[in-house]
């Protein structure tokens, strides 16, 4: 950080054949002007120096002379390490330059001109005008000197601002990744069955989670549970919901498979009883499907009711009681069963599709989703929906994290197709 000066810094140049006069210029400014120091430099060996000079003054004087090709190098040397040093992050000066030269100022009737890096001043018009205009210059010099150290300081906080932010982007993507590994890896087809997903974050990390599991030979669990809240909180709440949604009781003797209601039970308790500080909900929807006889068993705890697509039927919403995870210790969970068909669609989702498909405010995912009733299958189905979404207006700026699972009952034409 640059020492506070109590003085304006001039910096009287000169070449070699004005090096007298800044001589006699400069006792008289030193004589003449209050609150400032003055210094001379002869800038005769800056003119073929190969690296640039630094100038840390608030007012730089050049006496320029009388060759225009001189002049007009000591003017552009001059500019040039001014800018050096205003680019220095440790300077807080950006000098003004005041040019004494006649051809510099050829041209103009008043002597005093304004050039591109300068203000121009004939040597007649210096002897009369030149201590008033710097007496005006050194008036303004010491706010504008506390301007400019603010400046600086405020160009150091936005650096390690900007600093700080790169920090956090490169942490939330790595939690990002690691969220994804923690992901099911697909599972492919049983007994017709196939299950697809698209997962896509609101910011890197997602309060969306879900899992599929082969449970046996026969049967899979599915599971979507959707934190309330945005980022990394609401990330770190649904994996641990996601994680404490138990399919299996191993607690006595033999493994026993756990319906989806008494799952949900399960979760809930936990849920409450780690509850500390804070409080924390999420909603999830839990499902174990025997894919041999089609069976899908259902509970549901204020998630989102499942979407059932028939081909030649309305959408269908599968609905169970249940309140969200995370507030009553004993709330009951319904269960419920469906069979399947073949051909059959059933969509699990997360609510960010509500806000994605929606018009004048209200929800139309629902009209979405029947346009895909049909023949499609799991993954082509999954790409229709991520094309929909993508049309939308403000896609880009999504306003909720999307997840969809589609559970596809292949047609025996399917079947015998992927085989």
């Amino acid at each position: 950080m640059p020492v506070p000066r109590n003085t304006v810094r001039i910096t009287v140049l000169s070449v070699e054949s004005t090096n007298a006069d800044a001589a006699v210029w400069r006792a008289r400014f030193e004589s003449e002007l209050g609150g400032c120091t003055v210094s001379h430099l002869d800038m005769t060996p800056l003119l073929g120096a190969t690296r640039p000079a630094q100038l840390d003054a608030e007012v730089v004087v050049l006496f320029a002379g009388e060759d225009l090709a001189v002049a007009t190098r000591a003017l552009d040397r001059a500019h040039h390490a001014i800018e050096v040093t205003a680019n220095d992050a440790h300077s807080i000066a950006s000098a003004r330059i005041i040019a004494i030269s006649d051809v510099l100022s050829a041209g103009n009737s008043r002597g005093h001109t304004r050039h591109d890096h300068a203000e121009c001043f004939t040597s007649a018009n210096a002897t009369h005008d030149l201590i008033a205009y710097l007496r005006g210059v050194l008036a303004c010099a010491s706010g504008l000197r506390e301007a400019r150290r603010e400046l600086s300081l405020l160009g150091r906080v936005v650096t390690s601002m900007r600093s700080e932010l790169e920090e956090r982007n490169e942490e939330l993507q790595l939690a990002s990744m690691v969220q994804k590994d923690f992901l099911p890896l697909p599972l492919p087809p049983i007994h017709g069955v196939r299950i697809s997903s698209f997962y896509r974050p609101l910011a890197g990390v997602s309060g969306d989670v879900y899992h599929i599991e082969q449970l046996d030979e026969d049967r899979v669990s599915i599971v979507l549970a959707d934190a309330v809240g945005h980022g990394i909180p609401a990330a770190l709440l649904g994996m641990a919901v996601c994680r404490s949604l138990e399919t299996i009781d191993r607690t006595h003797g033999a493994p026993r498979l756990l319906g989806p209601a008494e799952t949900m039970s399960r979760a809930n308790r936990r849920l409450v009883e780690s509850q500390r500080a804070t409080t924390r909900f999420a909603t999830a929807i839990a499902g174990v499907l025997d894919c041999r006889t089609r069976r899908l068993r259902l509970a549901i705890a204020g998630h989102p009711a499942a979407i059932l697509l028939r081909p030649g039927e309305p959408p269908r919403s599968i609905e169970a009681d249940g309140g969200i995870l995370g507030i009553f210790p004993d709330e009951p969970y319904e269960e419920i069963e469906l069979e399947l068909r073949a051909n059959d669609r059933v969509l699990f989702y997360s609510d960010g599709f509500e806000q994605a498909f929606s018009e004048n405010g209200s929800p139309r995912h629902i009209e979405e989703f029947a346009k895909l009733s049909g023949v499609l299958g799991a993954e082509q189905l999954v790409e229709e929906v991520v094309a929909r979404v993508d049309a939308q207006t403000g896609s880009l700026h999504q306003a909720d994290d999307l997840t969809l699972l589609c559970v596809a009952i292949e047609s025996p034409a399917e079947m015998r197709l992927a085989a």
